[in-house]
């Protein structure tokens, strides 16, 4: 209350704010200067994204090159199977290529300014996790894009091409149909194998604990085929190619997270 009363210019309360936080929580700033390093931070994402799709949409046919190996692991002739409809077809589709990859290869520029903006507020146990678990984060989405990518959606498409044949159809889709549901899928996949990452650090600041994780493991199990139920293609082997890689993630998670209480303990003790 006596802060409401005070005779002191507004300026001079700052100064004495600033004054008074700790030397590790670094200089406090006002609302405008945090507006001030959000639009910086904004305005590189957006430099870098723009930078990243320029390079992409300059290689767009490689790419589609790439996105249809798939595809080209399944069948022989994998251009009897992906038709362009529209005239405005091949353009429409690099510039979504140039948008998916742009975007995904600005992600770690993204997140360093990101981080810059958030890291002053953070505390000195909050900053020691943040490079770390940026690193995990990575390599669980590169590892859930690549499993995905390299064993999920070929059984996939082959699974769909047999299925058509069984009811005496043959198969043709668009090109843009295609390149959605590759790039969608693996994206989603490594996203989903963020969430044990998501576990561990809860354990870890203390809202999750090692108890509560191991005797909700058969929930777990639920969550990866109602996650796979819902990401992956309607058909059960898409499902089970999903959820078993998620399942094995979260034992992997359960056990991190017994190393990860144990150590806090021992630190406390």
């Amino acid at each position: 209350m006596r802060r409401w009363f005070s005779k002191k210019a507004p300026v001079e309360e700052l100064e004495l704010v600033k004054g008074a936080s700790a030397p590790e929580e670094g200089e406090l700033k006002s609302f405008w200067e945090h507006l001030d390093d959000l639009r910086g931070a904004v305005i590189k994402s957006l430099i870098a994204l723009a930078i990243t799709f320029h390079l992409a949409l300059a290689f767009a046919n490689r790419i589609l090159s790439v996105l249809t190996w798939p595809l080209r692991r399944v069948t022989d002739h994998p251009e009897n199977f992906l038709l362009s409809l529209n005239v405005t077809d091949s353009f429409m589709l690099s510039v979504k290529l140039a948008f998916y990859v742009g975007l995904v290869a600005a992600a770690p520029a993204i997140l360093y300014f990101v981080g810059q903006f958030v890291l002053p507020a953070l505390r000195p146990k909050e900053k020691r996790m943040l490079w770390p678990g940026f690193a995990a984060g990575t390599a669980l989405f590169v590892l859930g894009v690549v499993t995905c990518f390299v064993f999920i959606v070929p059984q996939t498409l082959r699974a769909f091409i047999e299925a058509s044949h069984w009811l005496g159809i043959e198969p043709r889709w668009t090109i843009e149909s295609y390149i959605s549901f590759v790039t969608q899928f693996t994206l989603m996949t490594g996203l989903t194998f963020e969430i044990p990452l998501i576990m561990l650090v809860l354990v870890q600041i203390g809202i999750l604990s090692y108890a509560t994780v191991r005797s909700g493991r058969k929930i777990l199990i639920l969550i990866a085929f109602v996650i796979a139920a819902f990401l992956a293609p309607p058909d059960p082997l898409s499902m089970i190619l999903m959820a078993l890689p998620l399942v094995g993630l979260f034992e992997i998670t359960i056990w991190l997270c017994w190393f990860s209480e144990r150590r806090k303990k021992a630190a406390h003790s």
